[in-house]
């Protein structure tokens, strides 16, 4: 369709996350989506609809609801990891990356003279990239993990 046309069409108002269950097993969205909006429990309602493939969408009413779904990532169903990531009205759900996750996580084992904002730097990005980090304010990290 030309660009200039685009504007004659509504925009499709509401707050949208694309997801992916990462398994190789087949799964029944009926129960999926059962779970998940249980799970999610939004405030006023939210809305789940299987796209192409292994990829579903969740349509919410409020944004509490949909940021409530992505501050408590990572979630799983059935035992297998589900990826989820906020959804533009202006984007196409088949070509967001669902092939990763952030993961918050906790190193334990370490000397105590390891345990520092610069180490868990390290370590982090041996495992991944870091997006975020709890930062001490004089950078010492105290206690049995970091």
């Amino acid at each position: 369709m030309p660009t200039g046309v685009w504007h004659a069409y509504p925009v499709n108002q509401g707050l949208f996350v694309v997801g992916r269950l990462l398994s190789s097993r087949s799964f029944h969205p009926d129960a999926l989506q059962s779970t998940l909006l249980a799970s999610f429990n939004p405030v006023r309602g939210m809305e789940f609809k299987m796209i192409e493939g292994d990829r579903f969408l969740l349509k919410s009413f409020h944004p509490i609801d949909r940021q409530r779904v992505m501050a408590n990532c990572p979630w799983a169903y059935d035992k297998h990891l589900i990826v989820l990531a906020p959804l533009e009205a202006s984007e196409n759900p088949s070509s967001v990356d669902l092939n990763w996750c952030e993961f918050y996580i906790h190193i334990h084992g370490l000397p105590i003279g390891k345990m520092s904002n610069e180490v868990a730097s390290v370590i982090g990005n041996k495992l991944g990239c870091i997006c975020e980090m709890d930062q001490d304010k004089n950078t010492a990290v105290w206690g049995s993990s970091i």
